[in-house]
Protein backbone atom coordinates (compact mmCIF):
# COMPACT_ATOMS: atom_id res chain seq x y z
CA UNK A 1 0.00 0.00 0.00
CA UNK A 2 1.48 3.31 -1.07
CA UNK A 3 1.75 6.39 1.11
CA UNK A 4 -0.61 8.25 -1.21
CA UNK A 5 -3.43 5.76 -0.70
CA UNK A 6 -2.91 5.92 3.07
CA UNK A 7 -3.15 9.73 2.99
CA UNK A 8 -6.27 9.56 0.83
CA UNK A 9 -7.84 7.11 3.29
CA UNK A 10 -7.02 9.43 6.20
CA UNK A 11 -8.47 12.44 4.33
CA UNK A 12 -11.66 10.56 3.46
CA UNK A 13 -12.00 9.43 7.08
CA UNK A 14 -11.63 13.02 8.27
CA UNK A 15 -14.28 14.19 5.77
CA UNK A 16 -16.61 11.44 6.92
CA UNK A 17 -16.10 12.42 10.56
CA UNK A 18 -16.66 16.11 9.77
CA UNK A 19 -19.85 15.33 7.86
CA UNK A 20 -21.18 13.18 10.71
CA UNK A 21 -20.46 15.98 13.20
CA UNK A 22 -22.17 18.52 10.90
CA UNK A 23 -25.17 16.21 10.54
CA UNK A 24 -25.55 15.85 14.31
CA UNK A 25 -25.20 19.60 14.83
CA UNK A 26 -27.94 20.29 12.28
CA UNK A 27 -30.11 17.45 13.61
CA UNK A 28 -29.81 18.72 17.19
CA UNK A 29 -30.05 22.46 16.57
CA UNK A 30 -32.20 22.55 13.39
CA UNK A 31 -31.76 25.77 11.39
CA UNK A 32 -29.57 27.33 14.07
CA UNK A 33 -27.17 24.44 13.47
CA UNK A 34 -26.87 25.57 9.85
CA UNK A 35 -26.12 29.08 11.10
CA UNK A 36 -23.50 27.68 13.50
CA UNK A 37 -21.79 25.75 10.70
CA UNK A 38 -21.81 28.93 8.60
CA UNK A 39 -20.22 30.81 11.49
CA UNK A 40 -17.47 28.19 11.78
CA UNK A 41 -16.81 28.34 8.02
CA UNK A 42 -16.61 32.16 8.18
CA UNK A 43 -14.19 32.00 11.11
CA UNK A 44 -11.87 29.50 9.44
CA UNK A 45 -11.85 31.32 6.10
CA UNK A 46 -11.24 34.69 7.79
CA UNK A 47 -8.33 33.22 9.75
CA UNK A 48 -6.89 31.75 6.57
CA UNK A 49 -7.33 35.05 4.76
CA UNK A 50 -5.59 36.94 7.56
CA UNK A 51 -2.75 34.48 8.18
CA UNK A 52 -2.18 32.99 4.74
CA UNK A 53 1.06 31.07 4.61
CA UNK A 54 2.87 33.35 7.02
CA UNK A 55 4.00 32.04 10.39
CA UNK A 56 1.73 32.79 13.32
CA UNK A 57 2.56 33.27 16.97
CA UNK A 58 5.95 33.62 18.56
CA UNK A 59 8.49 32.40 16.03
CA UNK A 60 12.23 32.78 16.23
CA UNK A 61 13.47 35.89 14.42
CA UNK A 62 16.08 33.84 12.58
CA UNK A 63 13.29 31.85 10.95
CA UNK A 64 11.53 35.03 9.84
CA UNK A 65 14.79 36.49 8.56
CA UNK A 66 15.53 33.37 6.53
CA UNK A 67 12.03 33.48 5.07
CA UNK A 68 12.40 37.15 4.05
CA UNK A 69 15.81 36.47 2.48
CA UNK A 70 14.39 33.54 0.52
CA UNK A 71 11.56 35.73 -0.79
CA UNK A 72 14.01 38.44 -1.86
CA UNK A 73 16.20 35.95 -3.73
CA UNK A 74 13.34 34.76 -5.94
CA UNK A 75 13.41 35.67 -9.62
CA UNK A 76 10.72 37.90 -11.10
CA UNK A 77 8.90 34.89 -12.59
CA UNK A 78 8.96 33.05 -9.27
CA UNK A 79 7.64 36.10 -7.43
CA UNK A 80 4.83 36.41 -9.96
CA UNK A 81 4.01 32.73 -9.54
CA UNK A 82 3.91 33.07 -5.75
CA UNK A 83 1.70 36.16 -6.04
CA UNK A 84 -0.66 34.28 -8.36
CA UNK A 85 -0.92 31.35 -5.93
CA UNK A 86 -1.61 33.75 -3.06
CA UNK A 87 -4.33 35.53 -5.04
CA UNK A 88 -6.01 32.19 -5.81
CA UNK A 89 -5.89 31.25 -2.13
CA UNK A 90 -7.38 34.60 -1.12
CA UNK A 91 -10.14 34.26 -3.72
CA UNK A 92 -10.97 30.79 -2.39
CA UNK A 93 -11.02 32.06 1.19
CA UNK A 94 -13.30 34.94 0.16
CA UNK A 95 -15.68 32.50 -1.59
CA UNK A 96 -15.94 30.32 1.50
CA UNK A 97 -16.42 33.38 3.70
CA UNK A 98 -19.40 34.44 1.59
CA UNK A 99 -20.63 30.84 1.57
CA UNK A 100 -20.51 30.89 5.38
CA UNK A 101 -22.41 34.19 5.45
CA UNK A 102 -25.04 32.61 3.21
CA UNK A 103 -25.36 29.60 5.52
CA UNK A 104 -25.69 31.93 8.50
CA UNK A 105 -28.42 33.94 6.77
CA UNK A 106 -30.30 30.78 5.77
CA UNK A 107 -29.95 29.33 9.25
CA UNK A 108 -31.03 32.45 11.10
CA UNK A 109 -33.93 33.27 8.78
CA UNK A 110 -35.07 29.65 8.77
CA UNK A 111 -34.80 29.46 12.54
CA UNK A 112 -36.78 32.63 13.03
CA UNK A 113 -39.42 31.48 10.53
CA UNK A 114 -39.61 28.09 12.24
CA UNK A 115 -40.20 29.79 15.62
CA UNK A 116 -43.13 31.82 14.28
Amino acid sequence: MSARSILIAIALSAWLLASVVAFFIVAYMSFFGVAFIGLVICYVSAQFELDGDRPVGSVATSFLGAQVRAQQELSAEQRQSVRHEQSLAIQSARFFKFFGFGLMAIGLCGGLYYQL
